[in-house]
């Protein structure tokens, strides 16, 4: 349209917008083959629509069309065309790709049937909330805050995130029901977005299923805390634009936003399939289906744009001692859109501490040289239960109040005297397993 117009002459027409549009009719019939415009139409035209079809000024010249032209109005719609078809094309297949993606089944519907009833499963399923430790463990979390719903996060120091992350997770019951290969801390080393750590440490095994449920929960997730304008060591470009987009202390909220609060994960082991990272038909956990569940419901999942999210994996680096190798390295695969973006897109989840609360190096030594020294945030417990005040008594209620403690005699004193000893020794122990920390 800018070539036509270098090779037509005519002023800006005064008048109307019909008579504007008018005259930009005339000037386009210069690069197309059609017969000039009728002017008696377009005066008929005008006319009726209340403007003065004399008030330009002079007439657009009519003339043949040069070969350049020609050639300029042809690229330019041929580009608008492949444009137009490109877009079409791409948009329908990822259409496709999402209608395929939600239409799968949940790979937790096997689970389903042992919880009975709705098929949920969210944080309040576990048997064991251990909030008094994660209240404990806060006490080395900095320039805390709480988020609009009240939910408490805060920074920490990146050599100290792993240990505190590992220390949280694990709860007698729960923890050592886990397969040993998936305990520990992992890094997530290359992921674009800024998420830095993850436990499977505090989840519900499910043996015969060979299925983990990772309810959303505190300190289970650790995410870059440096500056806005600060990147890791080593990130690339992509990286680095999703770093920009999306900060760390913006993804880490959306963690515990209402309408993610009781996401679960579930995690399905079967035997590794062709195509994968792992050894083809391997057993032994080596390769896993991931899903999120909204709202906990096991019956349905919310994968929409993921249709390849699998853990698979890896062979480890050669530097890693022999018993921390197995389960040391996996690789998250994160395919979208049927893998329009490419396919084996994803990032290594690599193991930095093992279940033992052993450094496992040199991935450790590595992460370490990625946080160049910047924080990390965490999520550190969960809402505050409110306290409610009790009204005054009044002096008949406390007389048998009192009355009543005196009947109890030494039997209540013995009660409370022998309940309170072991809340005493677990002080005494809490207070030294934190001073070892």
């Amino acid at each position: 349209l800018a070539c036509c117009r270098r090779r037509v002459e005519s002023p800006r027409p005064r008048g109307g917008p019909l008579t504007r549009a008018a005259a930009a009719m005339r000037t386009c019939m210069l690069c197309t083959p059609s017969p000039p415009v009728d002017e008696e139409s377009v005066q008929n035209v005008q006319w009726q629509m209340g403007e003065d079809p004399l008030l330009e000024s002079r007439e657009v010249t009519h003339g043949r069309r040069s070969f350049g032209s020609k050639l300029c109005c042809g690229c330019c719609c041929g580009c608008c065309c492949l444009l137009l078809l490109g877009v079409a094309i791409v948009g329908g297949f990822a259409a496709n790709c999402v209608r395929q993606t939600t239409s799968q089944d949940s790979i937790a519907l096997p689970v389903v049937k042992k919880l009975g009833g709705s098929g949920n499963f969210t944080l309040q399923n576990m048997t064991k909330i251990p909030e008094s430790r994660w209240s404990e463990l806060s006490a080395h979390v900095h320039f805390s805050w709480k988020t609009e719903n009240g939910y408490p996060f805060g920074y920490v120091a990146a050599d100290a995130a792993p240990e505190l992350l590992l220390n949280a997770s694990k709860v007698d019951g729960i923890s050592d029901q886990i397969p040993e290969k998936l305990r520990g801390v992992y890094w997530m080393q290359g992921n674009l977005a800024p998420q830095v750590l993850g436990v499977l440490n505090y989840a519900k095994w499910y043996d015969q299923e060979q299925t983990l449920l990772m309810p959303n929960s505190p300190w289970t997730w650790a995410w870059w805390g440096g500056q806005d304008a600060g990147y890791p060591h080593g990130l690339d470009m992509a990286s680095k634009l999703v770093h920009t987009l999306t900060s760390g202390k913006d993804l880490a909220e959306s963690y515990t936003a209402d309408t993610a609060i009781n996401t679960t994960l579930s995690f399905v082991f079967e035997k590794c399939p062709a195509g994968a990272v792992c050894k083809e038909g391997e057993g032994n956990l080596t390769y896993a289906k991931i899903m999120m569940h909204p709202n906990g419901n096991l019956r349905k999942h919310g994968m929409v744009f993921y249709d390849g999210y699998t853990m698979e994996q890896a062979t480890p680096a050669a530097e890693v001692p022999e018993g921390q190798r197995d389960g040391a390295l996996f690789f998250h695969r994160a395919e979208i859109f049927c893998g329009l973006l490419g396919r084996g897109t994803g990032y290594n989840l690599t193991k930095i501490i093992d279940g033992n609360g052993k450094r496992v190096d040199p991935y450790f030594t590595e992460y370490l040289r990625f946080m160049d020294n910047n924080p990390l945030i965490v999520w550190s417990g969960l809402l505050e239960t409110p306290t409610t005040t009790v009204a005054p008594s009044t002096t008949a209620e406390t007389t048998a109040s009192a009355t009543t403690t005196k009947e109890a005699g030494t039997t209540a004193e013995t009660t409370s005297s022998t309940t309170s000893s072991p809340s005493t020794t677990a002080s005494t122990t809490s207070s030294a397993t934190t001073a070892n920390r």
